[in-house]
């Protein structure tokens, strides 16, 4: 079982194609081409109606933008198996394999397995309490090894996805199938992108084969919309099999992200750093996501 759980944690977050490096890497493309679609917004028109932009350059960067984001949809849904010489690193694997093995996933699995806590919270508390009060007033050290709440959140996370209650828990109690159900349903909306990123990027589709599975529009609104619902249902599948989340998926920029950009356009950095800043604060909120939104 340990292995199995190494195998959860490597594809979150440790192998190089791992899914926070991909959310990561989703996000920032996102607020990049946004910066880049409102400086088109506000570039000279020339009298036919056109911007005074380079086709060419534009043109490739829509393409490569586009296809990232699609691919990326795809890579975090792909439905494969973690395991084995065609296993991936997606959402939908760790989904699947936590579901295969259930029955051997219990209470104390998720707590001193998953999240490498002590599973008796109850006796840590007594030794929390003994260590502060044979301390002198004042400021006081407690070790780490004598915190007991990290323990006895996991103990109360589990009471919810297994439906018990902390007057009647045991160490065998087991996650609800409903949990895997509603976590597989969050998903099941991007597997027409899934799709799409198929037929028209990863193979080359026969017209017979794109028929009825090519998408009518996804756009920007649609794009950041399946980034928030991956990126929640990846914060929800890291914190309970993984005992990690995905924290804030944009990054911090280490240079300038507008220089030279209002040279393309009547534009203010500040009007720039306003709209990316909004959707920062939006992905701060996304791992703030409760248990039972799921």
């Amino acid at each position: 079982m340990r292995d199995r759980i190494t195998s959860w944690k490597r594809a979150f977050e440790a192998d190089d194609q791992a899914i926070l490096p991909t959310l990561i890497n989703f996000a920032w493309n996102y607020a990049s081409f946004s910066t880049i679609v409102e400086v088109v917004r506000n570039s000279p028109e020339e009298p036919d109606g056109s911007r005074s932009l380079n086709p060419l350059l534009f043109d490739l960067l829509i393409g490569g933008y586009w296809g990232n984001a699609l691919l990326a949809v795809r890579r975090l849904v792909d439905k494969g198996p973690i395991q084995g010489p065609n296993g991936v690193c997606s959402i939908s694997a760790i989904i699947q394999d936590v579901r295969a093995c259930r029955q051997r996933l219990t209470r104390k699995v998720y707590v001193e397995d998953i999240a490498g806590l002590s599973y008796n919270y109850e006796v840590l508390k007594d030794h929390y309490w003994r260590h502060v009060l044979a301390q002198p007033p004042g400021p006081r050290y407690v070790p780490r090894e004598l915190e007991y709440e990290p323990s006895e959140d996991r103990h109360a996370q589990f009471d919810w996805l297994s439906g018990t209650t902390p007057g009647n828990s045991t160490p065998d109690d087991l996650i609800r199938e409903e949990v895997f159900d509603r976590l597989e349903a969050r998903l099941a909306p991007l597997d027409g992108v899934a799709a799409h990123a198929t037929i028209h990027y990863a193979h080359a589709a026969t017209e017979a084969s794109r028929n009825g599975r090519v998408l009518a529009q996804w756009g920007q609104g649609e794009a950041k919309e399946a980034l928030k619902t991956l990126a929640e249902t990846a914060e929800l599948v890291g914190r309970w099999f993984c005992y990690s989340g995905i924290g804030n998926i944009l990054p911090t920029p280490q240079y300038d992200q507008f220089r030279f950009l209002d040279r393309l356009a009547p534009i203010s950095e500040e009007q720039l750093q306003q709209q990316w800043d909004d959707f920062d604060a939006e992905v701060g909120r996304w791992p703030s996501i409760e248990d039972a939104q799921l």
